[in-house]
Order: C-alpha cells, then sequence, then structure tokens
C-alpha cells in the first residue's frame, strides 16, 4: 500500500472474545496483501497506558497497615474513564496518525467503545440501564472522547460470556479488574447493542463462538466488504 490515506480498524469484544488473537492474523493476511501494516492496542505502551494497565492488574497498593502491604489502591470508574480517554489522545497523537499519514492500515485493538461499554456498566445506579438510550454517563464518556478519531471499521467480535471465559483461563494468568463473570455476561449483552453506542460509526459483528481460523475468515472477509482492502 503506497503512501496516502491510511485506514483505521478497531477490534472489539469482552475478555477472552479473540480480539488480540484476531488482530495480529488480520494483520498477518494483510500484510500478505502487499498492505503496510500496524498493530497496536488501547491501553496503549505509553505512559498512561502503563498505569491504566498496572490499575487492571491490581498492582497498584494502597497504604499499608500495621497487617502488612496495603490492599490494591481503588480506581473510581470516572477515574478510569478519565484515564482511558487520556490514553487514547495521546496514543493517537504518537503512534496512530502518524502511521495513517504514512499510508498505513492501523489495527488496533479496542478503542473507545470499549470505555462506553465497561465505564459505563460499572457506573453506580446504572449498572442496569438500557444502552437504546444516551444516559448521562454514556454522554460524559462520549464528551471525554469528542476529539477522537472515529475509526474506519470497528469489528465487534460476539462471543458468549462462557466460552471467553474458557479462553481466559486456557490462556492463564490472574484474574483481572474486569474479569468477573457475572459482568463479563452483561458486558457481552451491550456489545450486542454497541451501534447504540457509537451511532454513525461502521460497524461489523462477528460471530465468535468459532473456532480461530473460522473467525479470521470471518473478519478478513468483513474488512474487504466494507474497506475494499
Amino acid at each position: 500500500m503506497s503512501a496516502g490515506v491510511g485506514r483505521f480498524i478497531v477490534l472489539e469484544g469482552i475478555d477472552g472474545s479473540g480480539s488480540t488473537t484476531q488482530t495480529r492474523r488480520l494483520a498477518a493476511s494483510l500484510g500478505e496483501a502487499g498492505h503496510a501494516v500496524l498493530t497496536t492496542c488501547q491501553p496503549s505502551s505509553g505512559p498512561v497506558g502503563t498505569l491504566i494497565r498496572s490499575v487492571l492488574r491490581g498492582e497498584l497498593l494502597g497504604p499499608a497497615s500495621s497487617a502488612g502491604a496495603g490492599a490494591p489502591r481503588p480506581f473510581q470508574w470516572s477515574t478510569l474513564a478519565l484515564l482511558f480517554a487520556a490514553d487514547r489522545l495521546d496514543h493517537l497523537t504518537n503512534e496512530v496518525e502518524p502511521a495513517l499519514r504514512a499510508g498505513q492500515v492501523v489495527l488496533c485493538d479496542r478503542y473507545d467503545l470499549s470505555s462506553l461499554t465497561y465505564q459505563s456498566l460499572t457506573a453506580p445506579d446504572r449498572a442496569s440501564g438500557s444502552v437504546s438510550r444516551a444516559d448521562e454517563t454514556v454522554q460524559w464518556i462520549r464528551a471525554l472522547n469528542r476529539e477522537a478519531r472515529r475509526p474506519d471499521l470497528t469489528l465487534v467480535l460476539d462471543v458468549s460470556a462462557e466460552v471467553a471465559e474458557a479462553r481466559r483461563q486456557a490462556r492463564g494468568g490472574a484474574e483481572e479488574l474486569y474479569e468477573r463473570r457475572e459482568l463479563q455476561a452483561r458486558l457481552a449483552e451491550r456489545y450486542l447493542q454497541a451501534e447504540a453506542l457509537v451511532p454513525g460509526d461502521p460497524l461489523v459483528h462477528i460471530a465468535a463462538d468459532a473456532e480461530e481460523q473460522v473467525v479470521a475468515r470471518a473478519v478478513r472477509e468483513a474488512v474487504r466488504d466494507a474497506l475494499g482492502i
């Protein structure tokens, strides 16, 4: 792909949806087709993204007590929403936008749809609200991200909470902040209604309970159909 206008493609889904795997596979396929590709993710590897990852893993501790080391430092949903938005804009400025100007296809594992999904569901008193209406939380998160570039295409990997949990267990590692099964089930339901959270964005749902290679073919076809690449 020669230098010119790049393409910005986002892959989304709950933890265990396969977004990281499918980002990697899509990058390989596009590369084989002759496109220059940048794969990246949010939280990013930048300074704010590194802080967010520490929060999600429970690595930041509160004050120590007489009983020993402190417990993981709590972060309100609104604080996390602010951190994610700050990381997103920094990531765009320093990594995504330069690659797009160079004519690359940028594949991003998660974007602001994650914030709209996760933070709106973990906000107090709004966990059971319908995403069919623009409630105050969703509007506030949109406002935080209003300077964020819109993707040329968002691919939502729809997967059942049970399949996603099995995948997380298979890969191992400690459970992160948002990986409770009950929350993940609600997140999966919300992703099914993703169009209501990012109205106007080009968005395609991919059935992602299937085997990896089957999902990869569906992802590649969706990109080809939507963007002609």
